[in-house]
């Protein structure tokens, strides 16, 4: 885990700019103009998940309440209506996506600025606020945190809280920075000059894979993403080197983590 030296409030980064000038900034187009991108990106994410359960669904022959297996090969039988948790949803694309595959969702975001960008049919189905502070009485199949976990003063804390707001044998779904990623290797005084003010932590794979570990998680995919020559290295024939070197060794600047509850009681 690599903590960063400075944290300013994510009400205050995450304001009505952030998601007209300062989105296009950083991404090189506005929101809406990345919005079919954002459902592909959705969609991916979707499908990662709904082949976790099916390749963990083969049954072992165990007491149905006991066995994870048995419990994700009935969850497959019927995905419809399952129960879905976004942490940090933004305006909502995610589990706009998610609901249209007919998952039962719910979001949660501190900021209140995205209530005019969200679509009307998923406006009431965001709670403002921040997870922290989120209770609820549910069980969910799945939670997910698409670049949340790095913004939080407490991960472990976070992890724990999603372990028991999640059913025995849900998914718990995670994107973040990689801070052994290709660019942190070969520019660290660059890399860490450029981290968001709002970024607490920088995670590994490795790193991460633990902390879920030793929380009652069994990590069963590490996806690398976010390959990005460009920002490293500036020269062309170099750039493509690069990027054929991320390529080869899987190593990007971002990652997702998916787990799976694997214990009745925390470890």
């Amino acid at each position: 885990v690599y903590h960063s030296d400075y944290y300013s409030s994510i009400k205050s980064v995450y304001d009505e700019s952030y998601y007209d000038e300062n989105y296009k900034k950083r991404y090189g187009k506005t929101l809406t103009q990345d919005i079919d991108n954002l459902r592909k990106i959705a969609n991916n994410r979707l499908d990662v998940i709904e082949n976790i359960y099916l390749r963990e669904g083969e049954c072992k022959g165990c007491s149905y309440n006991e066995c994870s297996s048995c419990y994700v090969r009935n969850f497959v039988m019927s995905l419809k209506g399952r129960s879905l948790l976004d942490v940090g949803c933004g305006v909502g694309i995610f589990i706009e996506v998610a609901k249209s595959r007919g998952f039962d969702v719910l979001g949660v975001d501190i900021n209140k600025n995205i209530l005019h960008l969200v679509s009307k049919e998923i406006g009431s189905r965001i709670m403002i606020n921040d997870f922290e502070s989120f209770e609820t009485n549910r069980k969910f199949d799945i939670i997910t945190m698409w670049y949340v976990l790095e913004h939080l003063p407490d991960p472990e804390k976070i992890i724990a809280k999603v372990w028991n707001m999640l059913k025995y044998g849900g998914i718990f779904a995670v994107s973040t920075p990689n801070g052994d990623g290709a660019s942190s290797r070969f520019n660290p005084k660059w890399y860490y000059s450029v981290v968001p003010k709002d970024h607490i932590f920088e995670f590994s794979p490795k790193s991460l894979s633990l902390l879920l570990s030793r929380n009652g998680f069994k990590v069963v995919r590490v996806i690398n993403t976010g390959f990005h020559p460009e920002r490293v290295v500036k020269v062309w024939g170099l750039r493509e080197l690069f990027g054929l070197y991320q390529k080869i060794f899987n190593v990007g600047d971002t990652f997702e983590i998916y787990a799976v509850k694997k214990t009745l009681n925390k470890l």
